[in-house]
């Protein structure tokens, strides 16, 4: 059987993980609030991490530890089983690394256990969409050498939009001086972002005003979506899902697709803050793209 790994930094929510319930296989993340480390859906819930944030506060979060992917991929192999885990892009953190080198020492102990890392080159939704695709292939009995060609190919063309609502967010995570992010507030400045090739943050715009960002990501979104097939898109939000059910109506409106909302994991929300935003789909979508019934609406 081939098993399928997301970490912290994929965007699930309830509806998939029921879908493919009996097959989870999850590395939690650690997330520190007030200089506490908690693990990820173990000790601390996403809804608890955006309260915290709520307050104010910015949480902060680690990789996966070695020995976390060292245990996951033991076990996998013990029991008999093939694993694909789709990670962070590597652009953005060592969890990539980590998961390559976790996977090469097991497989020294483990030589007939075949494992693969797919380096996603984004985060949050678009790890969603590849889960979905991972599972659905697995489903149709297609090979894992064939799987893994598959999904590589769609993190290539994937499509990653975020929004930010309030730049003090980026000040506290370090990614602005902490003067610009107090002006830019002040100016009502939204920065509109997006990952390039390599999975790295890119401007795409700033913007002025409460709501325009999120319109300039809906333009932006529609325009790709209007030139290929039907295919999943995930909406994300940070403890905001009125903007989520908002950028999904307009999107619906003009294309169509499949659209799923899900809250924002701890490892982008860190970054991006309340009221933040993405939207994650694909720019070219294979034959073998599959859409589960149960998701369909």
């Amino acid at each position: 059987m081939i098993r399928v790994i997301i970490d912290s930094a994929t965007d699930i929510n309830q509806q998939i993980i029921d879908l493919y319930g009996d097959k989870f296989d999850f590395i939690p993340l650690s997330v520190i609030m007030d200089g506490k480390s908690y693990t990820d859906r173990v000790d601390v819930t996403l809804q608890e991490v955006h309260n915290y944030m709520k307050d104010g506060n910015m949480p902060k979060t680690s990789q996966i530890s070695p020995q976390a992917a060292i245990d996951k991929f033991t076990e996998i192999a013990e029991a008999g089983d093939d694993a694909i885990y789709i990670s962070l892009s590597s652009a953005l953190s060592g969890t990539y690394q980590v998961g390559m080198n976790a996977l090469r020492e097991v497989q020294e102990e483990y030589p007939d256990f075949k494992g693969a890392i797919i380096d996603s080159k984004s985060a949050a939704g678009l790890l969603t969409i590849l889960y979905v695709q991972a599972q659905e292939l697995i489903k149709a009995d297609v090979p894992f050498d064939e799987i893994v060609e598959l999904l590589n190919d769609q993190a290539e063309h994937g499509v990653t939009f975020l929004c930010v609502d309030d730049l003090n967010w980026l000040a506290k995570g370090g990614r602005l001086p902490k003067a610009i992010g107090t002006i830019g507030s002040m100016l009502k400045v939204k920065p509109f972002l997006s990952l390039d090739d390599n999975g790295e943050i890119i401007k795409e715009a700033l913007v002025r005003g409460k709501d325009r960002v999120y319109t300039k990501m809906i333009e932006k979104s529609i325009d790709l979506l209007q030139q290929t097939s039907e295919q999943i898109v995930v909406v994300s939000h940070v403890g905001r899902v009125e903007i989520a059910e908002k950028i999904k109506a307009s999107i619906k409106e003009a294309v169509n697709a499949t659209i799923l909302i899900t809250e924002i994991s701890p490892v982008t929300a860190a970054h991006i803050g309340i009221g933040g935003a993405g939207v994650f789909f694909l720019n070219h979508v294979p034959n073998e793209y599959r859409i589960p019934n149960a998701l369909k609406h």
